[in-house]
Order: structure tokens, then C-alpha cells, then sequence
């Protein structure tokens, strides 16, 4: 019997929770080792220490409830009593369960006291409360967006398709993003090509919140996340106004605890950009990856509905777009032949030999020969002079990808293009409406590098356009006849006295003399058809 008392009584030392016996007054009896070491201070065996005494604390409630459920155990309302509590310390957070169970031993009445530590498991439950509670919260939100999200986009898309004005667009796209939380102000601006400006142009807000005033330089306000959404062609966002530096410059202080984010975002279609949609919201952090794609597929709809509306006022009015520029950019090919040759250049116009090969004919006020014109450009490109003296020279040079085919692409008329030994080329464009004139801008801003646009205005067009006839005539002639009757008209052979010969012109077009004439007659009869039928 006593070697059964002692082996329990080491077992019980080696227990690793902290176990305490008490009598029926509730004095410690008897402690194990996890329990003395769990307090290492000179009490910390608590023999003979009443434990309820020590554990009741008026400001300690779950010291007070552990007190509570023991003394109900020790008064035999119930058999055992748990209980979890937290257990921190300056360094680390624990939990730890507390379990009492009532036993007798020879008709008295005991009661074990256990601290089992808890916190790996207590920490795995709160995360999983946290994370449960996150993934309700984000369910929450998905379906508050979705819901939002469905009218901001029927009612935006209805407002776009139906508008029968860019203007019409604008304004109710404005009206409907201004009337949706989070959302307390929202402007389009269009860009000014002419002035480089940024300016809004519709807008609308909740609760009068007011609107920057000022129009925007391009290049020059690049801090302003318009203007960068526009030069970049990208969304711009300011997740939090509050640490935007030029936040006070852009935006009235007094709209400072309404305006907490902002995004910016073009509207753009293929290559042309139309201008952007500037959105303002009461909350910092509104702009989610969810919340731009909804905006950035809300632009992308603007823009689709004001392509739609200039390709049917192009098909319905009689009006062009007119626009001049200079270039200053030695690359050029009429600004590299001036100052090689120390002469004025001018465009006469383009052509495409047997191959499909871009031919640019060229005038120069001076004789020129091939090897000095080749030398002059320097990239090893075909040159064939038509006609020269000392009083000019007309010339025809290959142009894979130069700025007049590049110009055709975009449906433009070069009504002038010259450039002098001594300043940048001057080039005159007609267009067929805003969309390709701000196309063509783009596409002169990428390439050279300082284009100054000098002048921009929309002009009636005859009712039978010169590219009417142009379409006509090249529907109606083969590509020979064609070439033909350009080759020819661009190197004066139709001026008297002609500055060239047929046979010099089937030179250079590789063909007979009386393969020339064959086609050239054949193309005039055709444009006279064209002219008098």
C-alpha cells in the first residue's frame, strides 16, 4: 500500500499542468511540481494558504467567477466546474483552463484544482473567429458593391448609349458616379490641343461640394493625377488625400474632410483619347482593385459611346478638320534634306511602285543630284532625281515608314508640307474630324521632337470632296495606272515646257516608254470620264 502511495505521489509530481488539492475550508493541502514552479516567489507552494481567499479579487472578474463555480464544488451544488481565462503577461498573451472536481478520501471532502494552458489553441479559434468573421465582412462588401455596381452600370451605359451630344455624355455619366456612395464628386475634362490645357467640362457633386477652377497645363501639373492620366494613359489614383502634398493646391481646403481619395482615369478609344473622368470620395482607400475595374470599364464604355457619335457626325456632316504644326526634329526627311542640301524642301507627293514600296516625291529649290540626296538622308534609301536645273529639282525618294504614309494611315490630306535650311518644317494637314486630328497629334508627338500645333479649326468641305474623287479614281485605275498618272503628275511632266520626259519617267518606273503612255492615257481618259460624266 505504501509503495502505491509513493509511485502516485510521484506520478503526481511529474504531471505536467499545475494541480493544487484543497479541503473542504478551502486551504491547500498539497501542491505538484508545475504548480510551484508555474510561481516561483517563497510562497509559491501555498500549503496552507486558503486558496479562495487568495484568488478573490473585487476587480478581477474572472478571478471572481473561478472563486464561485470552486465554492459551489466545495458546497456540493456540483460535482465539477470549468472555466477559460486569459492569462497575459507584459511579453506574451495566454490562456489557461481551470477544472474542479470534488472527491472524498475516507469520508472527507476534497477538491482538485487544475490550470491547463490553453493558448495554442485559444489563438488558433480567435483566428479563425477573426478570419471567419473577415471572409463575412468581404462577403458583406462583395455583395454591397454588386448590388451597386449593377445599377451604376446600367444606368451609366443607358446614359452613354442613349446621349445623342458628347456633352449629353458627359454630363449624365457626372450626374450618376455623383449620386453613388462612396462617391461625392466626379468631372470629365477634354484636352485643349492647342493650348495644352486640361480643363472640366461637365461635372457634378453631392451636397455642393465644390470644384477645382482652374485649368491644367499638360507637362507642367504633372503632380495632378489628371493630368497624369492623361500622359500616361493609365488610371492615377490618390488612395489618401491627407498625405498628398499638393492635395491644397488642386482642391479647396475647404473640401478637405470630403475629399478623402481621388482616381483619375482616360477616356480613351484605340489610339485617341478623348479626354478624363476624375472621381472624388468621402472614404480614404475607396479604390480597390474591384472599384477601378468597375471605373476603368465605365470609361472604357464613355469612350466607346463618343467614338461612336464622331463616326456618325464624320459620315453625316460636310466638315474637316484643318490643322497646321511646325516640327523641329532633324529626323524628319524634309528637315535633314534642307540643311544637307542648304535648301527649301517641299512635299509633292506620294505614289507606290510595283512592290507596294512608298514613293515621296520631293522638290528642292536648287539641282540636285541622286548621290548628294542619298548622302543627305544617310540611311541608304532609293533616290531617283526626275528633273533638275539650277532653279529647282523634283526627286522621288522610298518611304517605308516615314511621316507622310504614317500621316495617310490616319486618314489625313497634307496640303503643305516644306521645310527651309534655317527653321523647323511647316506641315498643313486636313482631317476628317477630331478624333483623327488628335490621333495624328499623338502620333507627330511620339515620333519628333518638338511639334508646336500653330493652328486647329473645323471647316466646311465641298459636297464632292477631293477624296471622293481620289476614291473614285483609285477604285477605277489599276495600280500601274495609278502610279502612272502620279509619277507623272507630281514630276510636272504636265507642265509646258515639261521638266521631264516620258522616258524618263518609264525609267524610273522601270517600264518601257510605250508602256508609260499606255497607262498614263489610260488613266487620263478615266479621270476625265470621272470629271465630265
Amino acid at each position: 500500500m505504501d509503495a502505491s502511495h509513493d509511485l502516485a505521489a510521484a506520478a503526481f509530481e511529474t504531471l505536467p499542468i499545475t494541480v493544487a488539492i484543497i479541503d473542504g475550508d478551502g486551504d491547500i493541502l498539497l501542491t505538484n511540481r508545475s504548480w510551484r514552479e508555474f510561481d516561483s516567489s517563497d510562497t509559491a507552494e501555498h500549503v496552507g494558504v486558503n486558496y479562495l481567499a487568495t484568488a478573490a479579487t473585487d476587480d478581477d472578474e474572472h478571478a471572481q467567477r473561478a472563486v464561485d463555480g470552486i465554492e459551489a464544488v466545495l458546497a456540493g451544488d456540483r460535482d465539477s466546474f470549468a472555466m477559460e481565462y486569459p492569462c497575459h503577461t507584459p511579453d506574451e498573451r495566454q490562456w489557461f483552463m481551470m477544472r474542479a472536481n470534488r472527491f472524498t478520501d475516507h469520508g472527507e471532502l476534497f477538491v482538485s484544482v487544475i490550470h491547463l494552458e490553453i493558448t495554442e489553441r485559444k489563438v488558433a479559434e480567435i483566428e479563425a473567429a477573426e478570419n471567419a468573421e473577415q471572409v463575412r465582412e468581404e462577403r458583406r462588401a462583395l455583395e454591397h458593391v454588386l448590388d451597386r455596381v449593377d445599377g451604376l452600370v446600367r444606368d451609366v451605359t443607358d446614359a452613354a448609349v442613349g446621349a445623342g451630344t458628347r456633352g449629353e455624355i458627359e454630363r449624365e455619366v457626372c450626374r450618376r458616379l455623383a449620386e453613388t456612395d462612396p462617391y461625392v464628386l466626379a468631372w470629365v475634362g477634354r484636352v485643349d490641343v492647342t493650348n495644352q490645357r486640361l480643363s472640366p467640362r461637365e461635372w457634378a457633386s453631392r451636397d455642393e461640394v465644390p470644384l477645382e477652377d482652374d485649368e491644367l497645363v499638360l507637362r507642367s501639373d504633372e503632380t495632378h493625377p489628371a493630368v497624369r492620366a492623361v500622359e500616361d494613359g493609365e488610371a492615377q489614383l490618390i488612395q489618401d488625400v491627407a498625405s498628398f502634398d499638393d492635395a491644397d493646391r488642386w482642391w479647396p481646403s475647404g473640401a478637405g474632410d470630403r475629399f478623402r481619395s481621388v482616381a483619375a482615369l482616360p477616356i480613351a478609344y484605340g489610339d485617341v483619347t478623348y479626354g478624363v473622368l476624375v472621381v472624388f470620395a468621402d472614404e480614404p482607400d475607396a479604390f480597390d482593385q474591384r472599384e477601378l475595374l468597375v471605373l476603368e470599364s465605365l470609361s472604357g464604355t464613355v469612350a466607346t459611346a463618343m467614338n461612336a457619335l464622331e463616326t456618325k457626325r464624320m459620315l453625316t456632316t460636310e466638315r474637316v478638320v484643318a490643322t497646321e504644326f511646325t516640327i523641329a526634329d532633324p529626323s524628319l526627311l524634309v528637315t535633314a534634306l534642307s540643311r544637307a542640301l542648304e535648301a527649301e524642301i517641299t512635299y509633292r507627293g506620294l505614289t507606290y511602285d510595283r512592290d507596294g514600296t512608298p514613293l515621296v516625291f520631293l522638290y528642292a529649290d536648287c539641282e540636285v543630284t541622286a548621290d548628294g540626296v542619298a548622302e543627305g538622308i544617310g540611311d541608304g534609301r532609293e533616290v531617283t532625281v526626275l528633273s533638275g536645273d539650277e532653279d529647282g529639282s523634283i526627286f522621288e525618294v522610298t518611304a517605308e515608314d516615314g511621316l507622310v504614309t504614317a500621316l495617310s494611315e490616319h486618314g489625313a490630306v497634307i496640303r503643305r508640307l516644306t521645310a527651309a535650311a534655317d527653321g523647323p518644317a511647316e506641315l498643313a494637314v486636313e482631317l476628317p474630324d477630331g478624333r483623327a486630328a488628335r490621333s495624328a497629334y499623338d502620333l507627330l508627338e511620339r515620333r519628333y521632337d518638338r511639334v508646336e500645333l500653330i493652328s486647329y479649326h473645323e471647316q466646311e468641305e465641298p459636297a464632292r470632296t477631293r477624296r471622293d474623287v481620289t476614291t473614285q479614281l483609285e477604285s477605277s485605275l489599276t495600280d500601274r495606272q495609278l502610279t502612272a498618272l502620279r509619277t507623272a503628275y507630281y514630276a510636272n511632266y504636265f507642265e509646258w515646257p515639261r521638266d521631264v520626259s516620258g522616258e524618263e519617267l518609264a525609267e524610273s518606273m522601270d517600264i518601257s516608254r510605250s508602256t508609260f503612255h499606255q497607262h498614263l492615257r489610260t488613266a487620263q481618259r478615266k479621270l476625265l470620264d470621272e470629271l465630265f460624266d
